[in-house]
């Protein structure tokens, strides 16, 4: 859908847009085209990503790890600002840019990177440059489709970058009798097989309404969304993070002291439940949430809370098939991992940071998955 709103959407990022150098657009075009990946999972692997287009990998359950793409120093905002990473059917996908060009790497081994889109799909953000995606703040995986969700707007392909849909949320609800809709950045999750839904959590930009912010659904693989009116929500206090085991969907609020929990792709929520914790990151650890902090605590259901090992590094922390885990920050140059269940530690990969300004440049996100050997 190639609508006003998308449109829309496009000049309002390019009015915060963050300068982009020739050098920049050099890269981009030197990176080959995507869209002709032949997913086929025979062996896992760990993929870590920070800004840069920075993407460190592992294919030995966390035990080395090697530095596969990286393009130029990047911030919170620009054209190298990556902060996200999802896996579906055998493929990686890392959505690398913001108020700047954006582009989705992808990998089916997860060494070799190139453009998700093989270039098919004109977009109106890329002025002729098909390799330029909307604004993606996050990105999802499940039943072999990737949603990005930045401002406003998702970006879905189901055919690992052969075609594209996007959705824009300006102008979509404008008889919807809750009035004016606003909202920021939203970002999505994916609800598990049974159900096929994605949910997208949005923030709360107006000075009334909904304290945790606003939420989205699709059932039709990122196409066509709608704007939720759940139950349950009405004590939280403020907008956390959303994230779904395939079963149970978890919603923290701000300070991540309370969950929230819907067991129906978030049509209604019970809660709150207290974690027994506070400012703490929360990570999808096989199939339980894990909350890193200053306090550490797990929970299978969302709502009955047990302590972590006092030695949990805070961080982004991702479990394998074999339960190896592995923990990344924005703060820290290290890849942490641990074959006991977090009791101990070991430093497996360190970096050099790189010296600019505008946002910490450790890692950002990590995720696990099987891909081609």
């Amino acid at each position: 859908m190639k609508s006003l709103t998308v449109l829309f959407a496009f000049f309002v990022l390019r009015a915060f847009a963050a300068e982009e150098s020739p050098s920049d657009v050099k890269l981009r075009l030197d990176i080959p085209l995507g869209g002709d990946f032949k997913p086929k999972p025979e062996v896992g692997a760990f993929v870590a990503v920070g800004h840069g287009a920075r993407i460190i990998v592992s294919k030995d359950d966390g035990q080395t790890w090697k530095q596969v793409f990286f393009a130029a120093p990047g911030a919170d905002h620009g054209p190298w600002a990556t902060k996200a990473v999802g896996y579906t059917g055998g493929v990686f996908a890392v959505p690398v840019g913001w108020g700047a060009a954006t582009i989705y790497l992808a990998s089916d081994d997860a060494v070799n990177w190139r453009h998700l889109t093989k270039g098919a799909a004109k977009l109106p953000e890329g002025k002729g440059d098909v390799r330029v995606m909307p604004g993606t703040w996050g990105i999802a995986g499940g039943k072999g489709t990737f949603v990005g969700s930045g401002y406003m707007t998702f970006t879905a392909t189901s055919d690992f970058g052969q075609s594209f849909n996007t959705f824009g949320l300006w102008g979509q609800f404008k008889v919807d009798p809750r009035g004016k809709l606003s909202t920021h950045h939203v970002g999505a999750v994916y609800c598990g097989d049974a159900s096929g839904r994605f949910l997208a959590l949005g923030d709360n930009r107006g000075d009334s309404g909904l304290k945790f912010g606003h939420l989205f659904a699709s059932d039709d693989l990122g196409k066509t969304w709608r704007w939720l009116e759940p139950k349950g929500l009405e004590a939280s206090t403020g907008r956390g993070t959303l994230l779904c085991n395939g079963q149970v969907l978890v919603m923290t609020d701000k300070e991540a002291e309370n969950a929230w929990t819907s067991t129906d792709s978030g049509e209604t929520w019970s809660g709150p439940h207290p974690t027994g914790t506070k400012r703490a990151m929360m990570s999808l650890v096989g199939k339980e949430f894990w909350l890193s902090g200053r306090v550490s605590r797990a929970s299978a259901d969302g709502q009955i809370w047990r302590d972590l090992p006092a030695a949990m590094p805070a961080g982004s922390v991702v479990a394998s098939d074999t339960g190896t885990l592995v923990c990344v920050d924005n703060k820290r140059s290290n890849i942490l991992r641990s074959a006991d269940g977090g009791k101990t530690w070991q430093e497996v990969f360190t970096f050099e940071m790189a010296k600019i300004s505008g946002g910490a440049q450790g890692l950002r996100a990590v995720s696990w998955g099987m891909v081609r050997r």
